[in-house]
């Protein structure tokens, strides 16, 4: 399964998971009641937030694996591509979401649309949740694309560990800054900073970064006996599984010291679990497994191509419009969510993009400055 060139190499089964990914967000927010094993999903559900995990190493090893050579000759060109493809990724869904979400709401705060349309809200918790309401995650993503190339440029150099090391420092620097008096609160505790920035957060996208290049990228194949068995996928699956089910009530076994809690929940969340789901990233990309057949089967692809959407609409839109107003049901909710964000990935995301896309590629924007 492996080739040469993989960085080309389109992966249905990885569109496939974000939409599990997605789901599992919807699931710890909306955490609805499923009447047999009733216990079992409620826990799984109450863990659903580590679906945002799978979004950055996912994010991580899709950068990684694409761009990886794109920024060794720091070739300018190369930067400006890669902007323009990021912007027009994640901007304009975004940008009409965000809108559509702070009207809906009757928040008119020049505060608010300020920090949303700038994607900044998440380092300053008064505007976290404002917004979509999982701003704070999309904060964090543009810190990464924004970083990436530099990480790139010197992995060789500086590799896994340096690089979180580098960037924990960075981070180290805004929480004091975060301490000063200032008129909106910016990055104020450690907590913040491991929780909901990129900062805290980096090791995810490395992690994913540092699969792709040593599974992928590398002349050193994994093995052959692991890949054929799916070792990677399903190692990764049931170790996620396993931290859902138990990292909680792991934790309330601890003695009752907030800050052991603290440093042990953001250990486990930041640096161990990125590790299963890189192996069940890697494992999508280079096993044939029953899993990877199911993620990337025709249904599978299309709900991860809408999973964007579904992420952006489903906190605001899925429960105060949908669920108070539509239909009372949350699983019915989820598959009208569902429905909508396919219909808007093909409608609505895809015709953006390309025409993002067209309008400020280079060479159009070299034909207009020459008339």
């Amino acid at each position: 399964m492996r080739t040469p060139d993989a960085s080309g190499r389109y992966f249905p089964a990885l569109t496939g998971l974000r939409a599990v990914a997605a789901y599992l967000v919807y699931a710890h927010h909306a955490k609805p009641q499923v009447p047999f094993a009733t216990p079992f999903f409620n826990n799984l559900f109450r863990e659903g937030h580590m679906g945002v995990s799978i979004f950055f190493v996912l994010s991580g090893f899709l950068i990684g694996l694409r761009y990886s050579q794109s920024f060794q000759a720091e070739d300018s060109a190369a930067w400006r591509q890669y902007v323009l493809h990021r912007v027009a990724r994640i901007y304009p869904v975004y940008l009409l979401c965000t809108i559509a979400a702070l009207v809906f709401r009757q928040d008119f705060r020049p505060g608010v649309w300020l920090m949303n349309l700038s994607m900044a809200q998440g380092l300053f918790p008064a505007y976290s949740f404002t917004g979509i309401g999982v701003g704070w995650s999309m904060t964090v993503e543009v810190c990464f694309y924004a970083a990436a190339p530099l990480v790139l440029l010197y992995w060789e150099k500086l590799g896994l560990f340096r690089w979180f090391l580098v960037t924990l420092l960075a981070g180290g620097l805004l929480l004091l800054i975060g301490q000063s008096p200032l008129p909106v609160s910016f990055v104020p505790d450690g907590n913040f900073l491991l929780r909901a920035t990129f900062f805290g957060r980096c090791f995810e996208f490395y992690l994913g970064i540092w699969c792709a290049k040593r599974f992928l990228l590398s002349s050193a194949p994994p093995l052959a006996s692991a890949q054929k068995a799916g070792a990677f996928t399903y190692v990764g699956s049931l170790g996620i599984l396993a931290f859902m089910l138990l990292m909680a009530p792991a934790i309330n076994l601890l003695p009752d010291f907030p800050a052991l809690r603290f440093l042990t929940f953001h250990t486990m969340n930041n640096l161990v679990l990125p590790v299963f789901i890189g192996s069940l990233v890697t494992g999508l990309a280079l096993e044939e497994t029953a899993l990877s057949k199911l993620l990337g089967s025709r249904t599978g692809e299309a709900l991860g191509k809408g999973s964007y959407i579904f992420y952006l609409a489903h906190y605001t839109f899925g429960f105060d419009l949908l669920y108070f107003h539509v239909w009372q049901n949350k699983g019915g909710v989820l598959l009208l969510l569902a429905l909508i964000s396919v219909v808007g990935y093909y409608v609505l995301e895809a015709p953006l993009r390309k025409k993002v896309l067209k309008m400020f590629s280079p060479r159009r924007f070299v034909e207009t400055k020459s008339r």
